[in-house]
């Protein structure tokens, strides 16, 4: 006796869709959309990664599943935008979505409440958010708590070196941070493991410009206003109660050198050469090198935090530092001893891009999770 059974029809399931909106298309920008097609192809059979919008402060490309190879030409045809439009194009697509600031803009990182309300997960490079004033940054928080939805800035400090995330995965498991420390400025890394008092410390400046390793004006380097800002974000992470007020900077300038333009400080710049060949001579005859670094120090019922030039000795972690590397000395309950050390570079488009997937890669999982979690019976 034969028996015909039907075969029953296969019940496929369609993915999840994550839409990625970039803002800003600079150096990190156009590197982060370049990576953008290979991470989409290696998450194609969990999420549908779609790039839904592209936009800088003149133009605006909003329209779901872009071509992310070739955003570039699409863009450079697209029209201006209002930021009324943009909100409104946000809150129409479909969540889950996530906004990916690459912007070096406060302005634009006060707006993360909008966007948020819009219904949009927040990646941002930009430390901007993160170091606003206490009572903005909180209302962040609260906002995010308030849609369930994820901030995640892992490339604000480090660019790829993952020192937020591991402070994170430390606190998780139960670790008591004690101190943070370290180098937190590839420029200012570069020029004082360059220095040897062999020329005057103003060449080393001008060579750094050269190369492209300062800002337009590297005194913006030099004010420490930057690596202020970094030890900020970290202390967030730790759930400090701190401004950029509470943390101790002392400038790699002489006093006053912050007045004026480039050209009159440059006029100006033996005095800067001459204060830092004291240093340089002072550390040598102690047998010590000159490093610019950021601390953080939990002490019962104190914090200490400051940004300064220091004198460290030749066996201490910052004196192995390479030229351009960040590196970060974390101490803890666990840590004791022989603290936790993580140096890498600390900056360029290629690093702070593939730090940005390292977190969309964590969203994205995140979402799929939640997926399986809504498709799995009762």
């Amino acid at each position: 006796m034969t028996c015909n059974l039907a075969a029953a029809p296969l019940q496929t399931v369609a993915l999840p869709v994550l839409s990625v909106v970039v803002a800003g298309t600079g150096n990190v920008g156009a590197e982060f959309l370049s990576l953008l097609p290979r991470q989409q192809q290696r998450l194609a059979n969990q999420l549908q990664l779609q790039l839904a919008g592209v936009f800088n402060s003149r133009q605006a490309l909003l329209a779901p599943d872009l071509d992310s190879k070739d955003w570039q030409h699409a863009l450079a045809n697209a029209s201006s935008y209002q930021q009324a439009n943009l909100l409104a194009y946000l809150a129409k697509l479909p969540a889950p979505k996530v906004l990916v600031d690459i912007t070096p803009s406060q302005d634009f990182a006060r707006q993360y409440p909008a966007f948020i309300a819009a219904g949009c997960h927040i990646i941002s490079a930009n430390k901007q958010g993160v170091t606003l004033p206490g009572a903005e940054y909180q209302a962040i928080l609260a906002a995010l708590q308030s849609q369930q939805l994820s901030w995640l800035s892992n490339t604000t400090v480090g660019a790829g070196i993952p020192v937020q995330r591991v402070l994170q995965e430390l606190q998780q498991s139960g670790d008591q941070i004690r101190q943070i420390s370290g180098v937190f400025s590839g420029t200012l890394s570069w020029l004082l493991c360059r220095y040897d008092g062999s020329k005057p410390f103003s060449e080393f400046v001008l060579e750094a410009q050269a190369l492209g390793y300062t800002e337009p004006d590297p005194r913006d380097d030099l004010s420490g206003k930057d690596v202020q800002r970094k030890l900020l974000v970290l202390a967030r992470e730790l759930t400090l109660p701190l401004e950029l007020a509470d943390i101790e900077l002392a400038p790699l300038l002489p006093a006053g050198a912050e007045l004026g333009n480039w050209q009159d400080f440059w006029a100006q710049r033996a005095a800067l050469d001459a204060w830092l060949l004291a240093k340089y001579q002072q550390a040598a005859a102690e047998g010590k090198v000159l490093r610019y670094a950021a601390c953080l120090s939990l002490q019962p019922n104190r914090v200490q935090a400051s940004v300064q030039l220091v004198a460290v000795a030749s066996n201490d972690p910052l004196a192995a530092l390479a030229p351009c590397d960040n590196m970060f000395v974390i101490e803890s309950e666990w840590y004791q001893q022989n603290p936790l050390v993580l140096k890498g570079p600390g900056a360029g488009r290629a690093v702070t891009a593939g730090g940005l997937h390292a977190d969309l890669a964590v969203l994205a999982h995140s979402v799929i999770l939640s997926s399986r979690g809504r498709q799995s019976p009762n």
